[in-house]
C-alpha cells in the first residue's frame, strides 16, 4: 500500500515552479567499453544527457493514448529545432523512470537517438504522479476523460480527497468534481469526449438525462447539428422534464429543475470537495441529495464536515 503524503505545496504553477529554471547541460561520461553514457549523477540541478534506452514510461502516466500524426509532428519539430526542453525522470529499477516528457522521449525514438536531455530527480510515487498530472492536466490536447482518469487514479492509489488532490495541482474544487463526474459516462460519450466531437460542458449537459437512450439521441443530434453547449444544456432539461412528467401528476404540471438546484448542486460540492446531486421528488418539498465520495479518506473527511463522529455512542 502507498504510503500517504500530506498535500503541503500547491504544484498548478507548473514543473517550472518545481525543478527550477534555467538549467545547465552537463554531458554524461562514456563507458571506453561500450560507449554509452554511464556515470549519470542522481542529484544536482543540471541536465543529463541520458541513453534513450535506459529511460521507460510512468506506469502513471495521465495521457493513455498516442496519436501517431501527433508524434510525427512532434519528432519533425525535434529533427528541426531540436529539444527545447529536457525531460524530467526518477531513478528506477530499471533505469530511469519518465516523470515528465513521455511525448519528447517517444519523438526521439523516432527519430533513432540515442541521448535525450534529462533532468533526474529523486521523487516518491506520488510526488511522480502528481507532476505527470500537473504537466498534463492543462494541455488542451488531453481530453477530459484523461484528465478525469488521472485524478482519479491519485485519489485511489494514494486515498487523497478530491479536495488534497484539487489543491496539490493547482486546480479549483468544483473542477476536480466536474472532471470526476464525466467518468460516469457511457461508452458512447466517453467515445464522443475522446474524439473531440463533443466537449466537457456538452457531456456535463447530456450526463443530467439519466436515461441513457435519451441521452444517446441527444448526443446523436448535438454531434450530428453541432449544437452549442447552452442549446445542449437546453435540450437535455426538456428531455429530462418529459422524463419526470407522470399521467398523475395534478393538473398535468411538471417539477423541472431549476437554475436554483443546479446551482445549490455546484455550490455544495464545490463546499463539500466531491459531487453532489440534487433530486426533487413529485410531491412538493420532497426529494433526496446524494453525496459521492471515492475513497475511504474521502468519506471520514465528509463526516468531519457534516459534524459526525462514527465512534461517538
Amino acid at each position: 500500500m502507498a504510503q500517504k503524503k500530506t498535500a503541503t505545496k500547491k504544484l498548478g504553477r507548473g514543473l517550472g515552479s518545481l525543478i527550477g529554471t534555467p538549467v545547465s547541460i552537463e554531458p554524461a561520461t562514456t563507458d571506453p567499453e561500450s560507449g554509452s553514457a554511464s556515470g549519470v549523477e542522481v542529484s544536482g540541478p543540471g541536465v543529463r544527457m541520458l541513453p534513450v534506452a535506459d529511460v521507460v514510461p510512468n506506469p502513471r502516466q495521465p495521457r493513455q493514448r498516442f496519436t501517431e500524426t501527433s508524434l510525427d509532428s512532434l519528432a519533425e519539430s525535434v529533427r528541426q529545432a531540436g529539444l527545447m526542453q529536457p525531460i524530467v525522470v526518477r531513478p528506477g529499477a530499471a533505469g530511469f523512470e519518465i516523470v515528465a516528457g513521455e511525448r519528447r522521449w517517444r519523438a526521439f525514438q523516432r527519430l533513432g537517438k540515442a541521448e535525450i536531455p534529462a533532468i533526474v530527480k529523486s521523487i516518491d510515487d506520488q510526488t511522480a504522479a502528481e507532476w505527470a498530472l500537473v504537466e498534463n492536466v492543462q494541455r488542451e490536447d488531453l481530453d477530459p476523460i484523461e484528465r478525469a482518469d488521472g485524478i482519479a487514479r491519485l485519489m485511489d492509489d494514494f486515498g487523497l480527497s478530491a479536495s488534497a488532490v484539487a489543491s496539490q495541482i493547482g486546480l479549483d474544487r468544483s473542477t476536480v468534481a466536474n472532471l470526476l463526474r464525466i467518468r460516469d459516462a457511457d461508452p458512447d460519450l466517453r467515445s464522443a469526449l475522446i474524439e473531440g466531437l463533443v466537449t466537457q460542458g456538452h457531456a456535463k449537459a447530456l450526463l443530467g438525462v439519466t436515461d441513457v437512450r435519451a441521452r444517446k439521441a441527444l448526443l446523436a443530434g448535438c454531434v450530428r447539428e453541432g449544437w452549442s453547449v447552452r442549446e445542449t444544456e437546453r435540450r437535455a432539461q426538456q428531455s429530462t422534464s418529459q422524463e419526470r412528467a407522470s399521467p398523475g401528476a395534478s393538473g398535468g404540471q411538471v417539477q423541472t429543475r431549476s437554475a436554483h438546484v443546479a446551482d445549490l448542486e455546484k455550490r455544495l460540492g464545490a463546499h463539500l470537495g466531491t459531487r453532489v446531486a440534487i433530486s426533487l421528488g413529485r410531491k412538493k418539498g420532497q426529494g433526496k441529495m446524494t453525496i459521492n465520495f471515492f475513497s475511504l479518506e474521502q468519506f471520514d473527511g465528509l463526516l468531519e464536515r457534516v459534524g459526525f463522529d462514527p465512534h461517538d455512542t
